[in-house]
């Protein structure tokens, strides 16, 4: 399905209100709060041509609509085209004071992502096997998080995640997993985004920023690419 400009923004904008309600999106939701020019009839169509093309899924008859893996992708592959090189003056600023050794760096750099992201920040290196989390007590007042249920599904994720870390074939630039994307866990319920780092003395190695799928792409995507970007330049 090859999608109309209207319908890129239509699905952009339930993508982006459902990320920070975290509840179904209602054509007449969008009507209240979006122009796009055309009847609301026209717009509970356009909802409905979503969903069959896969972009979107309704929980209920009487619902709203929700993305589905296929939308966000849609939805991340139109972040990462849009953003652009900018300065890092402000993780530069955060890393400023010279961190020497090599636990206390991975647990500082990893505090760092996660209070910027507000989710669950992961740093792994290569040459001491290092694997720091950081952000449970953020990520986990997700309502996503509300059953146990959830909670013992992302930390077999995590745990995932951790065992086959070292395994990941490199690659340039962030690499955005979502949902049943994911290479390394059966668990489809939530959403990585990985980008390597050269950590001046320490070698190669990874950051993480894991969380549901309904996390901030736009905001994390940009964290990632400014943190990297600092250590490939030092």
């Amino acid at each position: 399905m090859n999608l109309t400009v209207r319908q890129e923004d239509i699905l952009d904008s339930v993508i982006s209100e459902y990320i920070k309600l975290a509840q179904p999106i209602s054509s007449q939701y969008l009507q209240e709060r979006y122009d796009f020019g055309v009847s609301p009839a026209t717009i509970r169509s356009e909802l409905q041509a979503l969903s069959e093309g896969g972009y979107l899924a309704q929980p209920h008859t009487s619902a709203g609509r929700v993305p589905t893996d296929r939308g966000y992708r849609f939805f991340v592959d139109g972040v990462s085209k849009k953003e652009k090189p900018q300065g890092s003056k402000k993780w530069e600023d955060v890393f400023e004071k010279e961190v020497t050794d090599a636990l206390a760096f991975s647990a500082y750099a990893a505090r760092a992502l996660a209070n910027e992201s507000s989710g669950l920040a992961a740093l792994y290196m290569e040459s001491t096997s290092l694997f720091f989390k950081e952000g449970w007590e953020d990520m986990l007042q997700e309502p996503e998080f509300e059953e146990q249920e959830s909670i013992r599904s992302f930390t077999k994720f995590l745990n995932d995640f951790e065992k086959n870390v070292a395994t990941m074939s490199s690659q340039e630039g962030i690499q955005v997993f979502i949902g049943k994307e994911n290479p390394f866990s059966k668990v489809t319920d939530f959403s990585i985004m990985i980008a390597e780092c050269e950590f001046p003395g320490r070698g190669k190695g990874m950051v993480a920023l894991l969380g549901p799928k309904r996390m901030t792409y736009q905001k994390n995507i940009h964290l990632l690419n400014e943190f990297s970007r600092i250590w490939k330049n030092k």
